[in-house]
């Protein structure tokens, strides 16, 4: 690890060095028997795909069939190709053409996600079959000529699919036939509940259309969705039942322990020494990534973007084009990029604050070695002192860690110059503020409270880390934190005394048995 980091090794947990033909996402299926349209073959083997993932080999049989399906599937799993290529090869063998109208919707919870999916659609189809977008922060006008011409596959974001089917006049979608949701849980997780359930509605009657739903989990929130009615023949279907929370495997992960006011000197030094590589840092709040983006980019860092949700779409659209063309560059983000966007060739993914739970983790870091790369990715998480059990959590879910050591000495020591732009800078220093109480207010947020306390953190020390002289004033957060903790301490107190009066109660009872069988 020495060479990829430039640190030291120092506890080894569990390491994670198998190649890429040991993938446990891959199979042996190849696209080539999967009796799909011969443009589609021809097109993949162009792209140098020839194997199936194993969401790719569980889901693509059962779509072809008309079956409706609920799929389990990480991202990075190759889950697009799993719905994209049955929907295209069903629209070409029913003869699908303009004049019919949309015989395919995608809905997805992001416009970058549904941009993507076109990108993809607009590839493998070749002209043969038409594709169309939905998403905010585009041209209506144009999205509403191209429906009314004719889109055999649409792909949307909620809110805007529902405008269209609202208000777009000759938008023909009484032949629709396929319905599918990518992403459902983060659909749900993003408050479309309500504009989701208006489109599923204004579809036509679901008796006459087959769905299909992928998503991360298949909880009951998720199979509820309402008007979402899944067919009682339908397939639930487990992409990797095995191995429910292994990240990727052509990925060497491990993890930072930092003392608070040196977190973000040890981020600095790590993105100097690496900026030839393309490196992806995951911050908790949009202040942060805001305010770290900025500062990087006014100290003169070189190609610093940022996607957090209080962005523009059009700027958020900007900065993911733009790191996706780049060889070499740091992506600031928040979990909006977390998850569906495929950013290829990552070769570093930094969760800089602490993920909210296992699976978050496992989402950030399914950004790094993606797909069929060849390219070995690396994963570092930044920790405290406080928060290193959440390595056992990690390692209990199967997650390989190693735990990496920054030499004092290799630390740039700006310390005073960062203090320094932030004091002289108005700007800066608000931001730096607002990044700090927004810290606090997430970490206070954070599952898991016996490891993410956020009264063990020194907030003074903190502090250093926004280039701030001070901790700004967060009382009112630590009360409710303290409120909060105290109430739950409460209720699992009751909880263990009614646990340990009904135990006394069975006791009991089976002595009163035993007495009477006695007699």
């Amino acid at each position: 690890m020495t060479t990829k980091l430039d640190v030291q090794k120092n506890k080894h947990v569990k390491a994670s060095k198998i190649q890429k033909h040991e993938s446990d996402i891959m199979t042996t299926d190849e696209f080539k028997d999967q009796m799909l349209a011969p443009f589609l073959i021809e097109k993949l083997q162009e792209q140098g795909k020839s194997f199936l993932t194993k969401v790719q080999q569980i889901a693509i049989q059962p779509i072809l069939a008309g079956k409706d399906v609920a799929v389990k599937a990480k991202t990075g799993s190759g889950k697009s190709l799993a719905f994209i290529l049955p929907a295209l090869d069903t629209l070409y063998r029913a003869g699908m053409k303009p004049r019919n109208g949309t015989g395919v919707i995608i809905i997805t919870p992001t416009r970058e996600l549904a941009i993507q999916l076109y990108d993809i659609g607009k590839e493998l189809s070749q002209g043969q079959i038409t594709v169309g977008l939905a998403v905010g922060g585009t041209s209506k006008v144009k999205e509403e000529q191209r429906l009314v011409a004719g889109a055999s596959l649409v792909i949307g974001t909620p809110g805007r699919l529902r405008d269209h089917l609202m208000n777009t006049q000759g938008w023909k979608t009484s032949n629709l036939f396929q319905l599918i949701l990518d992403e459902a849980d983060m659909l749900l997780d993003y408050g479309f509940e309500e504009e989701l359930a208006s489109v599923l509605k204004l579809l036509p009657a679901q008796q006459t259309r087959q769905t299909c739903l992928f998503s991360a989990t298949l909880s009951s929130r998720v199979l509820g969705i309402k008007n979402l009615t899944l067919k009682q023949d339908h397939l639930k279907l487990d992409a990797d039942p095995l191995t429910k929370t292994k990240t990727r495997i052509n990925f060497e992960q491990g993890y930072i322990i930092c003392a608070p006011e040196l977190r973000f000197l040890v981020l600095y030094t790590f993105l100097k020494k690496k900026k030839s590589q393309k490196i992806m840092v995951f911050m908790s709040t949009c202040a942060a990534v805001q305010f770290y983006s900025e500062f990087l980019k006014y100290v003169g860092m070189e190609s610093v973007m940022s996607i957090q949700g209080k962005l523009k779409q059009s700027d958020r659209l900007k900065a993911y084009s733009q790191f996706i063309a780049i060889d070499a560059g740091i992506l600031i983000c928040t979990n909006v990029a977390a998850r569906g966007l495929d950013i290829p060739e990552v070769d570093y993914v930094v969760q800089f604050d602490p993920p909210e739970s296992v699976e978050s983790y496992i989402h950030r870091a399914g950004r790094a070695c993606r797909g069929d790369s060849t390219n070995k990715g690396t994963g570092v998480l930044f920790l405290m002192e406080h928060e290193r059990a959440f390595v056992d959590v990690l390692v209990g879910a199967s997650v390989p860690m190693l735990e990496f050591e920054f030499p004092m000495k290799a630390i740039l020591n700006v310390s005073e110059e960062f203090k320094s732009v932030i004091s002289t800078n108005y700007y800066l220093l608000k931001s730096a503020q607002e990044a700090f109480k927004s810290f606090i207010a997430a970490y206070a947020s954070l599952g898991i409270k016996s490891i993410f306390d956020l009264i063990k953190i020194d907030l003074q020390k903190l502090a250093q880390s926004f280039g701030l002289p001070s901790a700004p004033r967060v009382d009112q957060v630590i009360q409710m934190y303290k409120a909060r903790r105290k109430a739950d301490e409460r209720k699992s107190r009751m909880s263990d005394k009614k646990q340990s009066s009904n135990q006394f109660q069975d006791k009991d009872e089976i002595s009163q048995d035993e007495k009477v069988d006695e007699k």
